[in-house]
């Protein structure tokens, strides 16, 4: 078992997964885990559940009620950004961004659980991207601006084309499908764009893969200047409370960095690869991983240190550093790209874009209610479904 680093108190309760857990479908895709702490009393407290991406390919939504950890998961081929407003979810995958409503009035009614969500996300808009690799995202009005990896720029995505650029880098000299820094995070202020983090500052393709562990930037946009050139893979800038915060991901560090100088202290350390950062009413939720096969070779600092880096998700106090409770995922899940504050939710379910359940949802002013999808086999859908999901 590993040992979380940092301060999780000494008398931390440990449990797995509750009745909860069971599947809710039988399509659903299994998840196991352990919590940690007062990971599930925080959740409780604060009426929230969270909603965070994952590999290999779901979309996992996390609350409680009465001291009880919900879970619910939506089978999607690999969904990295993620972004949540108003009763919206934003998911990208490796060529789309699909946006899913909150049918609120339909969630109680779920023909395959009734009277168990409180909300229930249900597929609304999907936008074609091209190979975009999109990270980081965020709602502006009815478009959606995110960090777009594969093209090295700040984008918007609205429909009117695969996307408009907003901004690059100053050293990227020309916007090529190429990944040349790999840009994958951006706070906003506001509507502001503030701050950037890429792995490197090359204008090659791919050139950032020549040292990913040792020249990770942060970049002030608004000054259009590098602030750090030394950090390790940064993720997940984020502004909270005028503080700036960012994820040194192949440290498994969580920053507070000076907006001014650049120079940053650890509030804490976690045992993964930290990558996905949101906030709520002075706690930050941080997404921990394990390390890629792909890195098996040549992990970053944090796999070397830790034999076996975890997946999960810890809630950390945001004056002290203190982790405060944490959910560690033991099957389904192996790294988590990012995380999202769902307010107001306790119980929240989503329906992949193929309605893999058999059920199609109908929503109008007036008028709200489920159907089944005549003739559907529930385990051939999932079959179809897992296959055209992947290639989207």
């Amino acid at each position: 078992m590993f040992q979380w680093l940092g301060r999780c108190e000494p008398h931390a309760r440990e449990g797995r997964l509750g009745p909860e857990q069971t599947l809710s479908a039988a399509s659903e895709p299994i998840i196991e885990g352990v919590t940690r702490g007062d990971f599930v009393a925080i959740l409780d407290r604060l009426g929230i559940s969270l909603v965070l991406t994952s590999r290999p390919n779901l979309v996992v939504f996390l609350g409680a009620v009465d001291g009880q950890l919900t879970r619910s998961t939506a089978l999607l081929g690999r969904p990295v950004g993620l972004a949540a407003d108003h009763g919206r979810i934003a998911v990208a995958t490796a060529r789309t961004i699909i946006v899913f409503g909150n049918a609120s009035r339909l969630a109680a009614q779920y023909p395959g659980r009734r009277h168990h969500y409180d909300a229930f996300f249900v597929p609304r808009v999907m936008y074609f991207t091209g190979d975009c690799a999109m990270h980081d995202m965020v709602f502006s009005g009815r478009a959606i601006i995110g960090a777009n990896t594969k093209f090295s720029c700040i984008c918007r995505v609205d429909g009117d084309l695969s996307f408009m650029p907003l901004w690059r880098p100053s050293f990227i000299s020309q916007l090529r499908q190429e990944d040349r820094c790999h840009l994958n995070g951006f706070a906003a202020e506001g509507d502001e764009v503030r701050y950037a983090t890429a792995l490197s500052a090359t204008d090659t393709e791919a050139g950032w893969r020549e040292a990913p562990d040792s020249g990770g930037i942060l970049i002030d946009v608004r000054k259009d200047r590098v602030m750090r050139s030394d950090l390790c893979m940064p993720h997940s800038p984020r502004i909270v409370d005028d503080q700036l915060y960012l994820l040194n991901g192949g440290e498994g560090e969580v920053l507070c960095v000076d907006r001014d100088t650049g120079a940053s202290e650890v509030v804490a350390r976690l045992p993964g690869f930290t990558h996905g950062l949101c906030a709520h009413r002075g706690i930050l939720f941080v997404g921990v991983s394990q390390n890629r096969v792909s890195r098996k070779e040549n992990p970053p600092p944090i796999g070397r240190r830790i034999s076996s880096p975890v997946a999960g998700i810890a809630a950390i106090d945001q004056q002290s550093g203190r982790i405060l409770g944490a959910l560690e995922f033991t099957a389904g899940v192996t790294e988590v790209y990012d995380v999202k504050v769902l307010p107001g939710i306790r119980r929240a379910g989503m329906q992949d874009p193929l309605a893999s359940d058999g059920y199609v949802s109908v929503e109008t002013p007036d008028s709200v209610f489920w159907t089944k999808k005549p003739g559907d086999d529930q385990q051939q859908l999932l079959s179809q479904t897992q296959a055209i999901i992947n290639s989207i």
